[in-house]
């Protein structure tokens, strides 16, 4: 505010001097006329130029007149000025002492504003630190008993961590008891003569054959008998047949290659039914032991064709080529031909399907020994409850429209054919 008065005082100081400048100047310009006025007169002081002087005094007696009259207005103006400015100036002083009084009131009340809140605020902070004080105390009063608590918890988890301990290894103890109890402990024995006074032992060095003989059986079956040749090469090994109605002559014929040439001696077991190719591996065997009531059944290579006359024609050539390689080794063993063992087979039966019971087998030389007890000693642990079933290869059962049960076995592989004892049709493909 300070610094627009001295603005002010400065403007008004300059017009001012503009205004006495505007005055000054018809003073000189009247100094000026009436000296002209004077040369005027001197150089025209003849009476004929009295008229003209005196009509040009009077012209400047008007052109004076009329600055004067000009000077007068000026004056006014200047003076109107002059009271415009002073009353601007006094508003404006107004207007400041208005602006001071209110920038005063401002302060007083900022200044009571600031008071007061702080006080509020002195308030909040005394409030907020109680309740911090509070806070902290509950805190530490929770952080008590929550370590009470945890110790609390501490022992409980310790007391049962010991019990879980105490139980888990009467578990582990009751599990191996149990385990014992479940498995036969005493020592395996080996012999080489399995057979003792109509008793046979078989080890766990044995393979099981039940169910059709298909593709695969083979590789299942020759496996094994080269692992337990891999481990010993004294103690026999145990072809058991359980239920088995035959099957594939290809893979018949790798089985029976597989038996030939083990250096450990490979024995047949026939509990229940070995037929067909079974029958084969039972008879061409080794040594081969049965059940008196075991049924052994032979017959003829079974197989089927289609086709024209010449396909069917080469497809029986290689029937009557498997029937003399598959057939030929028994009838030798029966010490007769190919022929007279066919015809035995249809003297016995009209199918041609020749059976016979193990104890009347063992006259035919399809079974070396009758056993009246078998002791298998390769359970050493207690039998899962588990149902037996004679379909275990790749054969699966099926029912048809009339709810009759049949076997589906996959379709032979070119030139081989299945020697299968089928008369119910059971098995198809």
């Amino acid at each position: 505010m300070y610094y627009y008065k001295i603005l002010f005082y400065l403007v008004l100081f300059v017009f001012t001097n503009f205004v006495y400048a505007q005055v000054e100047k018809p003073l000189e310009l009247q100094v000026e006329k009436t000296l002209e006025i004077q040369q005027l007169e001197s150089q025209y002081s003849h009476n004929h130029d009295i008229d003209i002087l005196t009509e040009k005094v009077n012209m400047l007696n008007l052109q004076q007149e009329k600055l004067k009259l000009e000077h007068a207005k000026e004056l006014l103006k200047l003076k109107q000025e002059k009271e415009r400015l002073l009353l601007e100036n006094e508003l404006y002083s107004a207007r400041e002492n208005n602006l001071l009084a209110e920038q005063v009131a401002a302060k007083k009340r900022l200044s009571l504003e600031n008071d007061i809140s702080n006080k509020k605020h002195q308030k909040a902070q005394i409030a907020l630190e109680q309740k911090l004080d509070n806070l902290a105390i509950r805190n530490n009063i929770a952080e008590e008993q929550n370590k009470q608590k945890q110790l609390e918890f501490e022992a409980q988890l310790s007391a049962l961590n010991f019990r879980r301990l105490k139980l888990n290894q009467q578990i582990v103890e009751r599990k191996k008891q149990q385990e014992w109890n479940s498995q036969v402990n005493n020592p395996r024995n080996y012999l080489k003569e399995p057979f003792v006074n109509g008793k046979l032992t078989i080890s766990d060095r044995k393979i099981s054959l039940d169910g059709p003989i298909v593709f695969g059986t083979s590789d299942y079956i020759v496996e094994r008998i080269h692992y337990f040749n891999n481990k010993n090469q004294e103690y026999p090994i145990f072809l058991v047949i359980g239920y088995c109605r035959g099957g594939s002559v290809m893979e018949g014929v790798k089985i029976l290659k597989a038996m030939e040439n083990s250096l450990a001696p490979v024995y047949v077991v026939v509990k229940s039914f070995a037929a067909s190719m079974a029958a084969v591996i039972s008879t061409l065997a080794e040594r081969s032991y049965a059940y008196p009531d075991a049924i052994i059944l032979h017959h003829q290579v079974w197989s089927y064709s289609s086709g024209n006359k010449t396909e069917q024609t080469e497809n029986l050539k290689v029937l009557e080529e498997w029937s003399n390689r598959i057939l030929s080794p028994i009838a030798d063993k029966m010490e007769i031909t190919l022929t007279e063992l066919i015809e035995k087979m249809y003297k016995n039966s009209s199918s041609g399907d020749w059976m016979e019971f193990a104890d009347n087998a063992v006259k035919y030389r399809w079974i070396d020994h009758i056993v009246e007890d078998i002791q298998d000693t390769s359970f050493i642990q207690k039998p899962k409850n588990t149902a037996n079933q004679e379909e275990t290869t790749l054969a699966y059962s099926n029912v048809d429209k009339q709810a009759k049960q049949f076997s589906m076995l996959p379709k032979p592989k070119p030139f081989d054919v299945y020697h299968l004892y089928n008369p119910d049709n059971y098995y198809q493909y």
